[in-house]
């Protein structure tokens, strides 16, 4: 594809976020994904939006509890 974000269909759009939703569905290699081997359950995922706040949050959360965080 290279159309503009504005100028996608919504069926487009649709297929485009069924992809971000589910990679690992559409065989998309561990290494594309944003989260590789999660702390608490080991698995590769793609995380969006809030989740990656959260993410991001309770990993600093983890390393300060075992005084391994920079500052």
């Amino acid at each position: 594809m290279n159309m503009r974000a504005g100028k996608l269909s919504a069926a487009e759009l649709d297929n485009i976020m069924t992809v971000v939703a589910n990679p690992r569905q559409f065989k998309v290699p561990y290494w594309f994904l944003n989260r590789k081997k999660d702390y608490k359950d080991g698995k590769f995922s793609q995380v969006v939006s809030n989740q990656l706040d959260m993410k991001l949050r309770d990993d600093l959360e983890r390393l300060k509890k075992i005084r391994n965080h920079r500052v």
